[in-house]
């Protein structure tokens, strides 16, 4: 393993290059004064010196040349962070397989030192994306021969090492796994074939599958289970498997990969709250992942924690009202509803404590009515029924839902145990009482602008004595009754986003976000109903210039642009942001292309088909086409 195994390769360079065997006494000498000081051939390796930075350099652009002379202390030659000239290379933007090659020839120690993070060059190749360097690794560590003393092969061992967080290179490759990296699976899979253990070994206690869940990589999921599927029920340290994982972050994807390999993974329970994957989407407001794991494993439905808490209990807290009517259509979820944790709550008190904070009966009574069954009236053992809770409170349990949505389990629920479904409803409306305030300026400016110009007609008005005395000048002009027509859709919309606002002011409907994007649509209306109307009326005022009236009418109509132009980049956002919409589209388009691959050819085809024996082709209708294309479809 060692470089001195290589001197005897080099000994007849060296002295040629040295030219002096009185010089040779010691290839190594360790400076006594300076403990970081070594002289190797006449390099004098420091970090501060620039024999050092010279050697550093070479090794970041892949020169292999200084090093051909020095064989048996370049596990010597490190950085003040501990990192090799492996290190340094691989990290480069010159990262060079060629040069990892030559130098683990030259000194095959190399392969195991790591830095004073703990990383291997393998744990650093795996970080960079350094595909084709993992590859020269793996390959050079099978050359190596096994550790006589333990058994175990060189390839396993560099696999199964760790750094100082206690990840292997499996784990870091995943961790650090980039979407433009196209050969990062060969990658990960190159490791899993060489030592199928790696996956069982990382910090916690996580293995590899639990790494590729939290990175939403659903080809690496299925890789890693292709390769081991009994990895889908490992633990970690907290009890949590791959699926635990994927219910709580709401990875609906990644969750009907795992369904697929084993539904009955969905029955482990966690360590500390006896907490399913089921209770967690339902803890965290995830319907699709809580009907996706129903869809699959029935059973663990009747499942509940260290609290007896059920599905229903966790859905009363973070599902919205039609989430949880969608939810209660299930016969058997719907049972659920009279079921008594130990305290005696049943979900619909969890329900009433809950939709109080609200201010709004709506939920309750709907759900109620779902269910068809007199729930409101069971009483818990501090006998309190379900009425009593919405219209008096009940504290202990208001307090035991608050606790359980700030505790955090040393950092395990990042997200809380459960996520109220009114924690962002707050936050919203803590934001949209500052906009409110900005939005009634807007409008009440409008609204006095419309109003003054609806009494300031351009133009003017009629001076001479008579029945039209007073009257607008440009009555008869069409671009002066558009300014009067758009002018009063400004001022009405503007004054009714005041009234709105106004309205809103009232502690009572201060919660009804409706009225709040009512109002900001009725305001965003009343801007571009002003904006045409300065258009119009400075038209009218300035048609003896028709260029300039033109260019006014540009100028202004340039707010609609900025409109599209900021309305497109929201939808986007909306579009990107929404997963199961932009999974959508994605299906959309490769069902597009697909059906595009598959009309070209027919239809050259059915071109071909109807060529009469001159090799005049027949001319086919679009509609004849068709009807020849389902024909073959439906055979």
């Amino acid at each position: 393993m060692g470089c001195i195994s290589n001197v005897n390769k080099k000994a007849s360079r060296k002295n040629n290059i040295l030219g002096s065997t009185s010089d040779q006494t010691s290839n190594v000498e360790i400076n006594q004064n300076n403990d970081e000081e070594i002289n190797i051939l006449g390099f004098t390796l420091n970090p501060n010196n620039d024999n050092s930075d010279q050697l550093f350099k070479s090794a970041a652009n892949g020169i292999i040349e200084p090093f051909d002379i020095i064989t048996e202390q370049l596990h010597l030659i490190v950085t003040p962070l501990k990192n090799t000239i492996l290190h340094i290379n691989i990290t480069s933007e010159k990262a060079s397989v060629k040069f990892v090659i030559k130098i683990l020839d030259i000194c095959p120690s190399l392969l195991l030192q790591g830095n004073a993070q703990g990383d291997t060059p393998l744990h650093v190749a795996a970080k960079f994306e350094r595909l084709d360097v993992v590859r020269a690794l793996i390959m050079n560590a099978k050359k190596q021969q096994e550790d006589l003393e333990n058994g175990i092969g060189v390839t396993r061992q560099m696999l199964r090492m760790t750094n100082n967080k206690g990840n292997t290179a499996l784990h870091e490759a995943i961790r650090h796994k980039s979407i433009r990296m196209t050969g990062f699976l060969d990658g990960v899979v190159e490791m899993l074939e060489t030592c199928t253990s790696v996956t069982h070994e990382g910090p916690n206690g996580k293995t590899a599958l639990h790494a590729a869940v939290r990175t939403k990589s659903r080809g690496l999921t299925r890789k890693l289970l292709e390769k081991k599927k009994s990895l889908i029920k490992e633990i970690d340290d907290y009890g949590w498997t791959p699926l635990h994982y994927a219910a709580y972050y709401g990875y609906l994807h990644v969750t009907s990969i795992l369904l697929e390999c084993d539904k009955f993974a969905t029955c482990i329970a966690d360590k500390s709250r006896k907490m399913t994957p089921l209770l967690l989407a339902a803890s965290q407001g995830h319907i699709d992942i809580i009907k996706e794991i129903i869809l699959y494993c029935p059973e663990c439905y009747e499942l509940v924690d260290d609290r007896e808490w059920n599905v229903l209990h966790f859905a009363m807290v973070s599902l919205s009202k039609k989430e949880l009517c969608s939810l209660l259509g299930n016969p058997s979820i719907q049972k659920l509803v009279h079921e008594k944790d130990a305290k005696g709550n049943t979900p619909l008190h969890v329900l009433a404590t809950c939709t109080r904070s609200m201010d709004s009966t709506d939920p309750l009574s709907d759900i109620i009515d779902q269910v068809r069954g007199d729930g409101s009236r069971a009483v818990n053992k501090q006998n309190i029924s379900v009425e009593d809770a919405f219209n008096y409170g009940c504290p202990e349990l208001e307090q035991e839902i608050l606790a359980l949505s700030e505790d955090t389990g040393n950092g395990l629920y990042s997200r809380g145990v459960i996520h109220k479904r009114d924690k962002h409803y707050d936050g919203y409306l803590s934001l949209m009482k500052g906009a409110k305030e900005s939005h009634l300026v807007a409008a009440a400016l409008i609204a006095t602008v419309t109003f003054a110009a609806a009494f300031t007609l351009p133009g003017g008005y009629k001076n001479e004595e008579g029945k039209n005395q007073g009257t607008a000048i440009l009555s008869r002009n069409s671009a002066f009754q558009t300014f009067v027509i758009t002018d009063a859709i400004a001022m009405v919309f503007s004054i009714s986003a005041v009234f709105i606002y106004f309205i809103m002011s009232v502690e009572r409907f201060k919660k009804y976000i409706y009225l709040f994007e009512l109002g900001s649509w009725f305001t965003v209306v009343a801007m571009g109903a002003m904006v045409i109307a300065f258009v119009t009326g400075t038209y009218a005022v300035l048609a003896t210039s028709f260029w300039l009236a033109i260019v006014t009418c540009f100028i202004g109509l340039s707010f609609f642009l900025c409109v599209l132009a900021v309305g497109y980049r929201i939808i986007l956002h909306i579009i990107k942001g929404d997963q199961k919409l932009m999974h959508k589209i994605r299906k959309s388009m490769r069902k597009i292309r697909k059906l595009k691959r598959k009309i070209g050819p027919m239809k050259d085809y059915l071109m071909r088909k109807n060529t009469n024996k001159t090799g005049a082709c027949v001319k086919i209708s679009e509609k004849s086409l068709h009807e020849e294309m389902d024909r073959m479809y439906a055979l």
